[in-house]
């Protein structure tokens, strides 16, 4: 098991060109997909999450120029601080708003937070890493159920409480899932998260 900021997730040219309309971002992806993709910094891959042959959620970054004013202050809120790793636009059962990770160091120590804002400030979900050796042993036993290295455990809260737990594993063929456990450790979901490159037609 590892403790730490999960590996690169690469996927190939997921799709080689993918003609999205204004009204439709396509089967499976959210209206308004198409025009965040091809809007999107050049350094950030699209996020789609996959379950089976369905797309189940998706991320588009905007950049930390892209955030509304609303949303930096919230963030600033949930997570202060911190090595910005990505911020985007994503629609997901959480909710439609802004994605922000963050990455902290602190000594020998590393930790992720994780928080979904709605574009007026309102907290959709957020969520901070636990070290693998503090996590419950039945949450870390269902993410094994999913692949051999667990590579991130967090705690997830909506604007409430706490919900539950998120996972990242590893299979043996080096691809990347999230695992969503409940908070005594019943494993309730599993998506592979893939960060894509589309091709989208221009004219």
């Amino acid at each position: 098991m590892i403790a730490s900021t999960p590996a690169r997730l690469l996927a190939p040219l997921l799709v080689p060109l993918l003609a999205l309309a204004a009204a439709c971002a396509g089967p499976g992806l959210p209206a308004g997909f198409a025009a965040a993709a091809a809007n999107a910094p050049e350094d950030w891959p699209l996020r789609l999450w996959l379950d089976g042959d369905r797309v189940v959620a998706a991320a588009a970054g905007v950049g930390p120029g892209g955030l509304p004013q609303a949303v930096r202050t919230s963030i600033d809120a949930v997570a202060p601080g911190g090595e910005l790793q990505f911020a985007g636009r994503e629609w997901s059962a959480a909710g439609d708003g802004y994605r922000v990770d963050k990455h902290y160091v602190d000594g020998a120590d590393e930790s992720f937070r994780s928080a979904l804002i709605a574009a007026d400030g309102a907290v959709l979900e957020r969520s901070h890493s636990v070290p693998i050796g503090k996590v419950p042993a039945p949450v870390v036993t269902a993410a094994l159920t999913v692949g051999r290295d667990v590579r991130r455990c967090e705690i997830v809260a909506d604007a409430a409480q706490e919900t539950g737990w998120r996972a990242t594993v590893t299979d043996g063929a080096g691809r990347s899932f999230v695992a969503t456990i409940g908070l005594q450790g019943g494993l309730r979901s599993v998506y592979r998260i893939v960060n894509a490159r589309l091709g989208l037609l221009s004219r």
